[in-house]
């Protein structure tokens, strides 16, 4: 029932903190993950795009060319080429082989991710205080990570969108207004939805992101709890205190004070105390102490070969018309031989002569 080890204190709260904090990053890390291979793929031109470019494609077209497009050459039929001078009129803040860097990093935090998930869901020891710390660590350090990457890609790529959104306004669209309409200037509102996506998909769509940072710290809050806990303990001779033993509830033992302790007399049939005391009593009940004393008198004076059972009684019954502080403390004593016991011979014993002498002598 009890051991040296210690156990964790509110852990249903902390299991139903690890299971909302574990399926969900389970769910996402295996979205990510999904989403990762797919850049890697992309930029190695595995992926096809499109075989014929329109308006409908284009800003598919324009997403891949600005993010995922590596040096590889693609088909005809998976990818159309067109005119790139508007798109590369801005400059990126990340070119597509930093892209990879940073898509690559992602997917083996997002591994990492997903097995530190698992284990939250699994590993957590309600009497092993080590092992669950160190299973919420390893969950939080991968989730703050993921935070961490997903703010800086965020504004990354709103950088970019900015950049593309104030380009765009230098293009007439409409022949209303004065100057040129160049179709060719698509490419920028296309490259300002791709740049728009790609923070959105970096924050996970803002309101993930939100959860994520408050499960992150709901379970360092619950961390934090555990390791300033100084009242582990939960062994025989230290319960916890929120323990329903019956032994959480006993007095503290105090085996190296001195207890005052006050015995007092009762003079009162009643036995009640004459004068109410704070201190710590002994009640006595000095009708019985007084008994006992006159029976182990009138035991002691009587001899063992001549003690009669009796004349002899274990519980007198009590004078309630007197008053036992004022009966003698000494009694005469009759001692009465019965039939069950011989009449004692003190005379000599004879010697092997025949005389009658003392044994002294």
């Amino acid at each position: 029932m009890y051991g040296i080890t210690t156990t964790i204190k509110h852990f249903e709260a902390l299991k139903l903190a690890a299971l909302w904090a574990g399926w969900l990053s389970v769910f996402q890390s295996l979205i990510w993950i999904g989403l990762t291979l797919v850049g890697i793929l992309a930029y190695n031109c595995i992926v096809p795009v499109t075989d014929f470019l329109s308006y409908g494609t284009l800003i598919k077209t324009v997403w891949f060319d600005m993010y995922f497009h590596g040096h590889c050459q693609m088909s005809v039929g998976d990818y159309q080429q067109y005119d790139r001078s508007f798109l590369n009129s801005v400059e990126t803040v990340l070119d597509p082989d930093q892209v990879l860097i940073w898509v690559c990093v992602y997917l083996g935090f997002a591994v990492c991710w997903l097995l530190s998930s698992v284990v939250l869901l699994t590993y957590l020891n309600k009497e092993n205080v080590k092992q669950t710390l160190g299973v919420i660590y390893t969950w939080i350090f991968f989730m703050a990570s993921i935070c961490a990457m997903d703010v800086a890609l965020g504004v990354i790529f709103g950088v970019d969108y900015s950049e593309y959104a104030k380009k765009a306004l230098d293009y007439n669209f409409n022949s209303i207004n004065a100057g040129e309409i160049y179709p060719n200037a698509a490419q920028l509102v296309a490259a300002t939805v791709a740049s728009i996506s790609m923070m959105i998909i970096s924050f996970k769509g803002f309101v993930l992101w939100i959860i994520n940072l408050k499960l992150l710290v709901w379970m360092a809050v619950q961390a934090y709890r555990i390791v300033s806990d100084k009242d582990r303990s939960d062994t025989l001779f230290m319960p916890r205190k929120d323990s329903d033993d019956i032994l959480a509830t006993r007095p503290p033992i105090r085996a190296y004070e001195e207890e005052k302790v006050v015995v007092q007399a009762f003079s009162n049939p009643g036995f009640a105390p004459d004068s109410p005391s704070m201190a710590e009593t002994i009640e006595v009940n000095e009708e019985a102490i007084l008994r006992a004393a006159r029976m182990s008198n009138d035991a002691n004076l009587l001899d063992r070969r001549f003690r009669s059972l009796d004349a002899f009684q274990q519980y007198p019954p009590a004078n309630p018309q007197s008053n036992p502080t004022s009966r003698p403390q000494n009694q005469d004593t009759v001692v009465v031989a019965t039939a069950g016991f011989p009449v004692p011979d003190y005379s000599p014993q004879p010697h092997s002569n025949g005389i009658m002498r003392n044994n002294q002598y």
